[in-house]
């Protein structure tokens, strides 16, 4: 069974994977939609968009790295 203290250690990186999943969601979807419509405004979009959601992931990206730093040195 789980320790308190071990659930509290765990749920920043649960929250942390989902703030990864979530522009890499976002990355997919726009990008087919881009494909499927095929026209220069919907790539244009799409690239936007996209950058947008890699800055997120840069973002989630180093959230996990203090997380795991933070362990490290306990």
């Amino acid at each position: 069974m789980e320790s308190e203290s071990s659930r509290e250690e765990i749920r920043p990186i649960d929250q942390a994977l989902h703030d990864l999943c979530q522009p890499l969601t976002t990355l997919q979807c726009r990008l087919e939609l881009a494909r499927m419509l095929d026209t220069p405004e919907d790539y244009r979009e799409a690239v936007d968009v996209s950058l947008a959601e890699c800055a997120r992931l840069m973002e989630a990206a180093s959230t996990l790295r203090e997380i795991i730093a933070k362990l490290e040195s306990e």
